[in-house]
């Protein structure tokens, strides 16, 4: 009966979220998009100066933006054509190329935005496109360029503001940790593209959530429908980035919190269970997008779906058969420069110091919490397996779910420390 009880929940929960996430779109869909238009073109030139994926540091594939995915943001939100609201929130629209050169997106908006004849209408329906309800309104008032300060400096905000959260908990000893992880996942440059803020947004939003329940571990321990929520939230604004990283971070500062609980030892099986319930969330929402719009345009969309899905997690890239072992890699040496080596060493050293200067507390060493560090460590490779085309091609993106191992990794370090102490 539990069981039972459990999958109606769910069931009940994704129905709700994707009438709400469609009902979003719709009222997205209603914005003016002349306003939009004026504004893209004003954007024009940084998209022609810096091309689809320019390096903030050259050399440094992490510092990499995606010009190329908000430039198909862009035109996915100012598109302008007749149809009705509904048509357009379940198939996403935008103007493209099809005949003569191939073009990369930024090609093919900066070419409509110019006026050149010859484009057609295209439609993106696979995805929720959910990024759209905050984008349509920035755009509306703001060029590209106003929009990527407002990210940049929203993320900083909230960067800030969950550093002193863990100030006000009384959990100094994982800022540190949590400061490498923004490091290695190079956190100027996620309000630089559209395309990463809305992953680290969520991620973020829902870490804080956990950490203001902090005082209130009976509440911490059904974490499950938030987890699910994450899950579907991620589902719907993300357009294929780094996805774990909104399981990730939440997770590790749901066991931060736990891990001095009496629920302690059972931290490992509960996470896993968090880590299902995201992923239910996740899937679920994907498919129920599907679904809709199977429905509503009678075109076979759950097909398109999972034919993208077999792409994306199989082995071709390009013609060329590309296994698991050059994913991780290709993800890993995104990491292996001179300057994350040494703030990862850095924040190793400065952990063990604070471990010391805290030893008089009574914080003892946590098996539960240890082994689930580890879990969360792994999860990224985890990722990479189910999805090494996606994960081989954009691992200048990918590479950023590393950051959770990084974190994950110092938080054992913590852990190890607190059985040195206990044992001296």
């Amino acid at each position: 009966m539990y069981m039972i009880h459990e999958i109606k929940r769910m069931v009940l929960i994704l129905i709700a979220g994707g009438c709400m996430g469609a009902a979003l779109l719709f009222l997205a869909y209603t914005i003016p998009t002349d306003p939009m238009i004026r504004n893209a073109r004003a954007s024009v030139d940084i998209f022609k100066i810096e091309g689809a994926h320019a390096q903030m540091i050259h050399g440094y594939k992490a510092t990499t933006l995606d010009n190329y995915t908000d430039a198909w943001m862009l035109r996915n939100a100012f598109y302008n054509g007749e149809e009705t609201a509904l048509q357009k929130c379940l198939n996403v629209y935008f103007y493209g190329y099809t005949n003569g050169e191939p073009r990369s997106v930024c090609e093919s908006m900066i070419a409509w935005l110019e006026g050149e004849e010859g484009y057609e209408r295209i439609s993106y329906q696979r995805y929720w496109h959910g990024y759209l309800v905050i984008l349509k309104p920035l755009l509306f008032f703001f060029d590209y360029g106003d929009i990527r300060e407002i990210l940049k400096f929203t993320c900083l905000a909230v960067l800030i503001y969950l550093c002193v959260l863990l100030e006000k908990v009384h959990m100094p000893r994982v800022i540190p940790a949590f400061a490498a992880a923004m490091a290695c996942m190079e956190f100027h440059t996620v309000g630089m593209s559209m395309q990463y803020t809305w992953v680290f947004m969520i991620a973020m939003f829902f870490s804080v959530i956990i950490l203001k329940k902090y005082q209130n571990r009976a509440l911490m321990k059904e974490t499950y429908s938030l987890f699910m929520i994450i899950g579907m939230m991620t589902s719907y604004f993300d357009f294929l980035t780094y996805p774990l990283f909104t399981l990730g971070l939440p997770l590790l500062f749901w066991v931060i919190c736990m891990r001095e609980s009496e629920n302690a030892i059972s931290l490992p099986a509960m996470a896993f269970k968090n880590s299902v319930c995201w992923g239910v969330g996740y899937i679920g929402m994907w498919i129920e997008k599907w679904v809709l719009c199977t429905i509503f345009t009678k075109e076979n969309i759950i097909a398109d779906g999972l034919h993208s899905i077999l792409e994306r997690s199989g082995q071709d890239v390009m013609g060329e058969q590309i296994g698991y072992i050059e994913t991780v890699w290709d993800n890993i040496t995104v990491l292996v420069k001179y300057p994350y080596v040494l703030v990862f060493i850095i924040a190793g050293i400065t952990v063990f110091f604070l471990c010391r200067k805290y030893r008089e507390s009574k914080v003892g060493f946590s098996k539960g919490a240890f082994i689930t560090y580890i879990y969360i460590a792994v999860l990224p490779f985890c990722w990479y397996m189910i999805s090494v085309n996606h994960s081989y091609i954009h691992s200048f993106m990918t590479y950023k779910s590393l950051s959770i191992t990084v974190f994950a990794v110092l938080c054992a370090f913590i852990e190890v420390n607190n059985l040195i102490r206990a044992s001296t």
